[in-house]
């Protein structure tokens, strides 16, 4: 399979490392509100933010993450899987959740920055509805799963489109 030796593994990690690092320094470089963010409209998102409780959404990505810091970490060479699971847990699992709050708020900033103050009162008030409660209550798990089913998904269709560009992928000098 395509990336299986263990210096390729290695590559990729320093890949998504890189790449990694370069949406952070990108984050960090943009700052601020976007435009025609208003703090109204940031006010009533960081609300919205509270009401749908978004640390609980996060909670299935951040147990994926961890899953595949692990696969990356075993493939960078940790001695074990065991070992990665430590590493990841108490060393970079601890830096995700210490920056949940920032994500929390660079979404806000999104989110206001697309919709008025009163489109996100509107909304705010919605989830403050029976049904709303329940897509709130909902939602975790649907965002966990629908998570799941997209990396199942992406995985067989990129498993598949190696073995079917498996000739071409060597005449390029791809090792697969």
């Amino acid at each position: 399979m395509i990336f299986s030796r263990p210096n390729h593994r290695a590559r990729v990690f320093s890949h998504v490392f890189s790449g990694a690092l370069l949406a952070f320094v990108l984050l960090v470089s943009l700052g601020g509100r976007p435009a025609g963010a208003d703090e109204a409209a940031l006010r009533e998102a960081e609300a919205l933010a509270n009401i749908t409780a978004a640390d609980a959404t996060m909670a299935p990505i951040l147990a994926m993450m961890r899953e595949r810091l692990i696969t990356i970490l075993t493939a960078a060479g940790a001695p074990s899987v065991d070992e990665a699971g430590k590493i990841v847990d108490t060393l970079l699992m601890p830096e995700f959740r210490a920056g949940l709050p920032d994500l929390k708020h660079q979404i806000a900033m999104i989110w206001a920055g697309a919709l008025s103050a009163a489109d996100l009162r509107a909304v705010t008030a919605f989830y403050q509805t029976p049904a709303g409660q329940h897509l709130l209550t909902a939602t975790p798990a649907i965002t966990g799963k629908s998570i799941q089913a997209g990396m199942i998904w992406g995985q067989k269709i990129a498993r598949d489109a190696v073995q079917k560009h498996a000739d071409e992928l060597r005449k390029r000098g791809i090792r697969v």
